[in-house]
């Protein structure tokens, strides 16, 4: 019979089976299950009969061990060597084979040798020193070469520096422009006229009167006997004398179609006083094009009102004045919902002839922050959207406002001038006139705060350092117009007539055009009474016929209608956009990537690689709080471990052990038993010598 231990509370012994054709493998506890007596616990804690008896054929089995003492569950009673075994069983019966204490160099080891970065896992594995320092010098030198590139790849990103790209879209469509419109001169001659006729208590001629016997210096005079000056000191009567939308349009046609007078909005300048803007975005409704050409665009005829004055009177001609004086209209072509600026952005459009603006649209689109600093918001205070432009002629005014206590009529007035006075108005000039100002004529009147102005607007023109202050942005979308003019003489002599009779209708008789309606309808009238006798000769014979007062009349007439009516067309000769777009030049994307090839140029580094960095700190962080690296409790280890035999060896001492017949009729088998003991026999079995 040879006889096999369980590790710690059983052995298993070879035996003829029951019938006694062939052996059979039984455990038996080291405890043998012959003992009799009760169960106590020695001082080491374990328990063992009072008994201890035991059959001849277990001594025999236990051989030389017979010096030692066994407990009843065959355990060393010598305890230093005893426990030394115990414990080294438990070990290896708790903890896996290869199983050690983890700590932060363990796992920092574990990453190093199984690193994808290049040199990592050298550096861990190498069993030559000089070998390991080798690598380490060229990971450290492939760290700092790559720590330098993406330093310099960090900083070109947050430069955040932009690339304009120009694409040409045809199939985007095209909104119409906003059209302004002054007339050169600002007053009405009409106007002036019927002015004159009137009694000289006026406020326009006790100005005139004012300015010609005071004398205010030969750097302000040129500015007093402006026009600006007549709306800074006369205000709403200066408008007055302005010209209206009903004399100065004739005619207008948009797109195939006659507009009306309720398509235009009034905008008042400066210098140009009333003009008039077609789609001005206030109706809300955007006009867009789908044909080209001056058919489908927009057709002004417009009349300058530019009859002889009044006889013996006369404008003062403004030599620092670079705009005035002139004939025919200003013309301002902007996109919609913008201010215009008729001084700085306007055309001159002659009389006498027909003038086409041919228009091709850009759209420029640009980048907000970080990229760029763009504006989507409304001029403040005002009702048009945001230019550059624009918004620096009104922080020109608000500097002038704040050094100056005035404001200029050159610049829009903004939020901040409402209720402030123009630099060049004179307080009192009317008490001055009368000579209760304590000034006599041709005495000194100071100007200081239009002093001021002129100071200020010469500094503002020569020094743009005052932009960073209006914090002033460019829109983040913003449509310009590329503008071609071209001009013809209009209206040719033989339509004259007919041309008056179109535009002016049963209105001509109230028009000053009159005098030159009726001038051609008399060289008609002659001319058919030729016609009637069928003399061939009918033109020379009017020309022989007629006396030098009838020729100057016709020249009169010819002269009225070329100095006063003039045609304007602006229309689309490209439908196809220019879009300027701003696109960053070293994105997000483009950094990522740069990264990506820098660490793999000199560290071989991936996003796998730093995920494997991340499960390190993952790891070292919950180092603190997981019990894997901890030193194992062998001591409550061990309780468990006896305890858990203790409850076994009483159940092999009441005859229940595998293959036992219970006499219940039960018999417990291998894996029952395995079940009830918690252990795997043929995993911890050993051969007993």
């Amino acid at each position: 019979m040879s006889t096999k231990r369980f590790r710690g509370s059983v052995r298993w012994e070879t035996r003829l089976s029951r019938d006694g054709r062939g052996t059979e493998m039984r455990p038996v506890p080291v405890s043998s299950p012959q003992t009799s007596g009760s169960i106590r616990r020695d001082m080491n804690g374990y328990t063992s009969n009072t008994d201890t008896r035991m059959t001849g054929s277990v001594k025999r089995q236990r051989g030389h061990n017979e010096h030692m003492n066994y407990t009843g569950m065959g355990k060393f009673n010598a305890y230093p060597d005893h426990m030394r075994m115990v414990r080294q069983r438990n070990s290896s019966m708790f903890h896996p084979p290869g199983y050690h204490h983890k700590n932060a160099l363990t796992l920092i080891t574990e990453l190093g040798s199984e690193s994808n970065a290049h040199g990592l896992a050298k550096i861990v594995t190498s069993s030559d020193t000089k070998r390991k320092v080798i690598w380490a010098l060229m990971v450290i030198i492939g760290f700092t070469a790559a720590t330098l590139q993406l330093s310099l790849l960090v900083r070109k990103y947050l430069l955040f520096q932009v690339v304009e790209l120009s694409e040409i879209k045809d199939s985007m469509p095209v909104e119409f422009p906003a059209i302004t419109v002054c007339n050169n001169d600002p007053f009405s001659v009409r106007k002036l006229r019927l002015l004159f006729e009137k009694p000289d208590d006026t406020e326009l001629m006790q100005w005139l009167n004012f300015t010609q016997k005071f004398n205010f210096g030969a750097e302000h005079t040129p500015h007093l006997t402006s026009i600006r000056a007549f709306y800074e000191n006369l205000g709403e009567e200066a408008r007055s004398i302005s010209h209206d939308l009903d004399d100065f349009l004739i005619h207008c046609r948009f797109n195939q179609e006659k507009c009306h007078i309720s398509n235009f909005t009034t905008f008042f300048d400066g210098n140009y006083f009333n003009c008039f803007t077609f789609n001005g975005g206030e109706q809300g409704e955007k006009l867009l094009m789908h044909a080209t050409g001056p058919q489908n665009g927009l057709s002004l005829i417009l009349s300058l009102d530019n009859d002889e004055p009044p006889l013996g009177s006369y404008g003062v001609y403004n030599l620092e004045s670079n705009i005035l004086h002139s004939a025919g209209a200003r013309v301002v072509v902007h996109a919609p919902n913008t201010m215009p600026s008729p001084v700085d952005h306007g055309l001159d459009i002659p009389p006498g002839y027909s003038s086409s603006i041919g228009l091709k649209a850009n759209l420029h689109t640009r980048l907000s922050e970080p990229y760029g600093n763009c504006s989507t918001a409304r001029l403040p205070g005002m009702d048009y959207a945001n230019t550059f432009f624009s918004c620096l002629q009104v922080c020109k005014q608000r500097i002038i406002i704040e050094e100056c206590k005035c404001k200029s009529s050159a610049l829009p007035d903004g939020p901040f001038g409402k209720n402030v006075s123009f630099c060049g108005a004179i307080p009192n000039w009317k008490n001055i006139l009368a000579g209760r100002g304590g000034y006599k004529p041709g005495d000194r009147v100071p100007v200081t705060s239009f002093a001021c102005e002129d100071r200020k607007m010469k500094e503002l023109s020569n020094d743009r350092a005052y932009e960073t202050s209006c914090q002033c942005y460019q829109p983040c979308g913003e449509t310009f117009y590329q503008k071609a003019v071209s001009l013809s003489y209009w209206p040719l002599e033989f339509y004259q007539l007919y041309a008056l009779q179109l535009f002016y209708g049963s209105d001509i008789k109230q028009s000053f055009m009159h005098e030159a309606y009726t001038l051609l309808n008399e060289l008609s009238n002659i001319s058919g009474l030729m016609k009637e006798r069928n003399d061939t000769r009918a033109e020379d014979i009017i020309k022989e016929s007629l006396t030098l007062t009838e020729k100057e009349k016709g020249q009169r007439a010819s002269n009225l209608i070329r100095q006063n009516l003039l045609r304007l067309n602006v229309y689309m000769e490209d439908l196809s956009v220019v879009e300027y777009r701003q696109l960053p030049a070293y994105g997000l994307a483009d950094l990522f990537a740069d990264i990506g090839g820098t660490l793999g140029l000199w560290m071989g580094i991936s996003v796998l690689t730093i995920m494997e960095l991340v499960e390190l700190i993952i790891r070292l962080f919950f180092l603190l709080f997981n019990s894997e690296t901890k030193p194992p409790n062998f001591q409550d280890e061990e309780q468990e471990y006896v305890a858990s035999n203790g409850m076994l060896a009483n159940h092999l001492h009441s005859g229940h052990g595998p293959g036992h017949h219970t006499g219940q009729g039960h018999d417990m088998n291998e894996k029952e038993f395995v079940d009830a003991s918690g252990f795997d026999f043929k995993m911890h079995t050993e051969t007993m010598a």
